[in-house]
Formats: C-alpha cells, sequence, structure tokens
C-alpha cells in the first residue's frame, strides 16, 4: 500500500481576532451614531423649516385679510354712522374706524371697520318721501342692475346709507334689514326702525324727513381679534393656542364670530394723523398714535401681526422671548416658540376724502 502524501498547510488565517472584531464594532458604532445625528439635525431643520413656512403662510394670509378690509374703512359713508350700530356702547355714532385696548400697555389691540359693500351701491327712489323713523327704503329697478342688487341684500343684514344732503352736515346712517321684496319696477327693503337710538335721533328725528336721494348699500362691520382666552367659552383660541378671529356683527366675542389664522400672538395698530399743514403724514415716528379718539380720523394705519410657531421647542434646546409691538411691552420670561413680526401701513383713501370735505 502506498504511503499518504501529507496535506499541505493552509496559508493565511481562517477568522478575525478578538481585538479586530471589536475595533469593527466600534468603527461601525461610531458611523451609525453619526448617522444618526446627522438625520436629527436634518429632521430639526426640516420641522424648523416647517414652522417658519407655516408662520409665513399663517402672517401672510392674516395681513392680506386684515389690512384689505382696513384699506375699505369709510367707503361710502360720511363722519360718523348713526342707527342701529352708533349707540352699542355709548350715545357716540360709531366711526368708520374704531380702536379697542389702544390705551393699555399689554394685551392684544383690536379693531373695528365700518364700509359700504361697493358692488350693491344703489341710490333710494326719488318718488318717495320717508320719515326719520322709517321702517323701509324704496329703490327703483328699473335703474341698471338694481334689480340683481336687492336680491342680494337680506333679513338680519345692514344698510348703510349716506346723506349728502342734511343741512346739519353729512351723515350716515345704518339699519338691521328685516325684509327685502320687490313688486313690478319697485323694490323694498324694510328695516328696524332707528328711533330708539339717542344718536340717530340727535341728527335725524321722526319729525324729520329723510332725503329724497340717499346712497346706500350693504353695510359691512368688521371687527379682528386675537382669541387667547380658553376661560370665556367662546372661540377656539387659548394661551397656548391663540387664534385670529373677525367678528361680522359688532357683538364680539360670541359664538358665531369666524376664527381666521391658528397661531396669531399679537395684533397691534397704529394711527397717523393729518398733519396741521395738510402735507404728507407721518413722516417722523412722533406723528404716529398708540391711541385713536372718536373724533379723530386718520390718514393711515400701521398693522403690527405677530406670529409664533404651532408647538414650543423643549427646555433647553431653543429660547425665545416675546417681543415688544406699539405700546404692548414684550414679554419679561422666554419660552421655546419661534416668532416672526410683519408690519405694514395702510393708506386711509376713503377716511383722507371725507376729512377734507369736513375740514373746507
Amino acid at each position: 500500500m502506498p504511503a499518504t502524501t501529507p496535506r499541505r498547510a493552509r496559508s493565511g488565517r481562517s477568522g478575525f481576532t478578538l481585538v479586530e472584531l471589536a475595533v469593527a464594532i466600534t468603527l461601525a458604532t461610531i458611523i451609525v451614531a453619526g448617522l444618526y445625528q446627522l438625520f436629527i439635525v436634518q429632521s430639526r431643520q426640516l420641522q424648523f423649516l416647517d414652522m417658519q413656512t407655516e408662520m409665513n403662510q399663517n402672517l401672510r394670509f392674516a395681513a392680506d385679510v386684515v389690512t384689505r378690509t382696513v384699506r375699505q374703512a369709510g367707503l361710502g359713508t360720511a363722519d360718523g354712522v348713526t342707527g342701529v350700530l352708533g349707540n352699542t356702547t355709548s350715545a357716540e355714532a360709531l366711526d368708520p374706524l374704531q380702536g379697542y385696548n389702544d390705551a393699555l400697555s399689554s394685551g392684544p389691540d383690536a379693531i373695528t371697520v365700518v364700509h359700504q359693500d361697493p358692488s350693491l351701491t344703489m341710490n333710494t327712489s326719488s318718488q318717495s318721501i320717508y320719515p326719520g323713523d322709517t321702517s323701509q327704503l324704496s329703490f327703483d329697478l328699473t335703474m341698471h342692475d338694481y334689480r340683481a342688487k336687492i336680491g342680494s341684500y337680506a333679513a338680519g343684514e345692514f344698510l348703510l346709507c349716506s346723506d349728502f344732503a342734511n343741512p346739519l352736515g353729512f351723515g350716515s346712517y345704518m339699519w338691521e334689514i328685516s325684509g327685502v321684496s320687490s313688486s313690478g319696477d319697485e323694490g323694498v327693503v324694510s328695516v328696524y326702525s332707528n328711533s330708539s337710538y339717542t344718536d340717530y335721533n340727535t341728527v335725524m328725528p321722526a319729525t324729520q324727513n329723510l332725503p329724497p336721494v340717499m346712497t346706500c348699500s350693504k353695510g359691512e362691520v368688521v371687527t379682528f381679534y386675537i382669541d387667547n382666552d380658553s376661560g370665556d367659552g367662546v372661540g377656539p383660541g387659548s394661551a397656548d393656542h391663540p387664534v385670529l378671529m373677525m367678528d361680522l356683527d359688532y357683538q364680539w366675542p360670541d359664538g358665531d364670530d369666524v376664527p381666521l389664522v391658528d397661531d396669531i400672538e399679537d395684533l397691534q395698530f397704529a394711527y397717523c394723523l393729518q398733519d396741521t399743514e395738510g402735507l404728507h403724514p407721518c413722516t417722523s415716528a412722533a406723528e404716529w398714535n398708540d391711541t385713536l379718539a372718536t373724533t379723530e380720523w386718520p390718514w393711515m394705519v400701521r398693522v403690527n401681526i405677530l406670529a409664533r410657531s404651532r408647538r414650543e421647542e423643549a427646555t433647553g434646546r431653543y429660547e425665545s422671548t416675546r417681543p415688544g409691538l406699539e405700546d404692548n411691552v414684550g414679554a419679561t420670561s422666554s419660552d421655546g416658540y419661534y416668532r416672526q413680526i410683519l408690519t405694514t401701513e395702510v393708506a386711509l383713501r376713503n377716511m383722507r376724502m371725507y376729512s377734507n370735505l369736513f375740514d373746507s
């Protein structure tokens, strides 16, 4: 039997040593940890950009709605608006622009804007004369598009008419609509009499007739305010979730107010009055006023809106302090919210027109 040939010894090694395995695990751990940290950073950056985008969108939408409405202040009105809303809080007429909370050094402001709907303007019929305590006004439906316009009026809304023929001075009267009807070529808007309102009776007593022709339209009364109180039982807002609200019936806050934009923390207004020389107003900071008296007609309004992120960062990760705006002093303690401010100035061309008429 031939002798067996011994096998050759294998060259190289057949595995890893414990040291090599430990080094490999350590390197893998470092790489995975680095990738995880990069993922966390990228995730936080994405969340931050998402919140920034959301705040920008909230600011743009809030600014668009508020400034577009404020710009309409006084359209189709003359002096203060008397009648159904003028006597709500006092015996004074309702100005086309009213500011609230202006005298306080804390908390958001609110603003009420009054104007006519420019698309629904009609002149009252020259064939009818109504006393000051009237319960209806008529319109000639043979006039261009009056028939279509009167169909847009409804009970519960407001009828706002301007009187430019009153010998006692320009005036605007607001009624609440009780019904609308039409027969043949005449349209009738029934209203609740204003005879119980002191401010209205002062300028239009029951013994005096309304002018034969007034310019009328649907009255728009819009109030913007911030709901940040969860305890009032009205609206979705709270201290952790402030909401910009819109009221359309001058009874704010109440259950039918419309939430517009979430996470609007502050709303502040400043007012520019015409200077004594009649030049371009508000060329210096000193000409801007935080308060608006009922006898003053501003030429410009500065709108300041402060938005914040929908959630707060964890303690120690990010800190900020709510800044002061106009006369609302800033916060003294920090929190974890991101914030952005948008400031814009609105020219009140309608208010300027009537201000010039009153001064002439």
